[in-house]
């Protein structure tokens, strides 16, 4: 089965370029409470723009990771800040980062509706996530043209 979007890719922040204190960075929520470390991003191979943060929370025993819309992180000294709590952010469902290159386009579809609605202040699930559309996915100014250089140019 061909990945819906076969251009986005995961790419963990050791494998960045130019790591530019990344790696190991805390991602806190709105109420200052700390979600997890950054583990990488959602990368659109051809732009080299990232769409989701990718973050691993949990303890000793219980390890997941879960994805924020990086409309929904700002830099903010050395730490991703989300503007949403850690109560909503326990609302987002786990991400597998290897299952992701097998998503189907129904999968990718749930997923953002799945997303949008956890990173919704009403709770609200917007059915048409669209990648380029609204502040889900707005382009970061804290990203860096250096952090993650495209092998692949623009795509097809």
């Amino acid at each position: 089965m061909d990945h819906p979007r076969p251009w986005l890719k995961y790419v963990a922040v050791k494998d960045l370029e130019d790591r530019g204190g990344l790696e190991n960075m805390k991602v806190l929520g709105s109420d200052g409470e700390q979600l997890g470390t950054l583990d990488g991003f959602i990368i659109d191979d051809a732009s080299a723009r990232p769409y989701h943060a990718v973050v691993g929370a949990g303890g000793w025993f219980t390890h997941k990771h879960f994805l924020i819309p990086v409309g929904h992180v700002t830099l903010t000294g050395s730490s991703l800040v989300a503007d949403l709590t850690r109560e909503r952010a326990k609302r987002i469902p786990g991400f597998d980062k290897g299952e992701f290159e097998r998503m189907t386009t129904d999968d990718v579809k749930r997923m953002n509706a799945e997303l949008a609605t956890a990173c919704s202040l009403d709770g609200v699930t917007i059915v048409a996530a669209a990648w380029d559309a609204g502040d889900h996915y707005r382009a970061p100014d804290w990203w860096k043209e250096s952090y993650y250089r495209s092998p692949v140019g623009d795509r097809p």
